[in-house]
């Protein structure tokens, strides 16, 4: 019989998280990453569309997301999903190890007539939640990463848990084609496969929901993102920014048209939810 013990022992060997003082060592290395993200996006325009994300609209329908309920966004980024989660509950509390990115976030907040979001910039393995949140909200935050953490999530909850994650099959294309001509090789420590929480989860005695979704979209990459973003992110991964770039002006003059690479993704995402009590 597969047991929790054996789960563990199987996620851990998939996702070689390390203890929680290398994954926060890690971690350390995506800032530059975030921030560079962030500079592109601080003071553009913003508008959250007319329509819900299909996650946060299932979360509404499905009566886990409800009008009285105070959130806590683990992983908010610039507010991606706590925008969103925003319109449908009390409050929401963002938490995030990047400033730049919760400075977007508040932006976005602004723009959108939004004063129900409140930010913290720190980690989640060393937050300390100083109150219990109706709900425990996370979209592919690597923190997230054993039943350690899931625990912890629990415990920050009154009532319910929500999980977003990446399932097998999800692909950027020039992005994947890149890192394996350029031999990046990642050491552990990513995005949790949504396999891994639901085996966890049920092997803990809980019963988890899951939700599936397939997006599919398109976009375009210039030169210049090419070439100031792309050398921040394979740096993470050992890859100089003289090489990086070098390669990247030939992988552009190979691939792009006209000096716009149109990047082609298909992201399969499952969102996780149970009950805590």
């Amino acid at each position: 019989m597969y047991s929790l013990e054996a789960c563990e022992k199987e996620w851990d060997a998939v996702g070689r998280h390390g203890s929680r003082t290398e994954r926060m060592e890690r971690a350390k290395r995506w800032l530059p990453y975030y921030a560079c993200l962030a500079e592109r996006e601080r003071g553009k325009p913003f508008q959250l569309p007319d329509r819900d994300n299909d996650m946060v609209s299932a979360l509404v329908q499905s009566g886990k997301l409800r009008d009285g309920d105070s959130v806590l966004d683990v992983g908010a980024g610039m507010g991606g999903y706590a925008l969103e989660l925003a319109r449908h509950c009390k409050s929401v509390t963002a938490l995030d190890a990047s400033e730049p990115c919760l400075d977007v976030l508040c932006e976005r907040a602004g723009h959108c007539g939004l004063d129900n979001i409140s930010t913290v910039c720190g980690t989640w393995e060393e937050y300390s939640a100083p109150e219990r949140f109706d709900l425990v909200f996370s979209a592919m935050c690597p923190a997230i990463c054993n039943t350690e953490e899931l625990r912890r999530m629990e415990a920050a909850s009154a009532d319910r848990c929500c999980l977003i994650s990446v399932m097998r099959g999800s692909v950027d294309k020039h992005r994947r084609a890149m890192m394996a001509e350029l031999k990046v090789r990642p050491a552990g420590g990513m995005v949790t496969e949504a396999i891994h929480y639901y085996n966890a989860l049920y092997l803990m005695g809980r019963r988890p929901d899951v939700t599936c979704r397939t997006v599919e979209r398109s976009h375009d990459i210039t030169e210049e993102t090419l070439l100031t973003q792309y050398p921040v992110y394979f740096r993470i991964f050992g890859v100089s920014e003289q090489d990086s770039v070098a390669y990247l002006k030939n992988y552009l003059a190979l691939h792009g048209d006209h000096g716009v690479l149109h990047e082609e993704s298909a992201m399969n995402f499952a969102m996780i939810t149970w009950k805590t009590v």
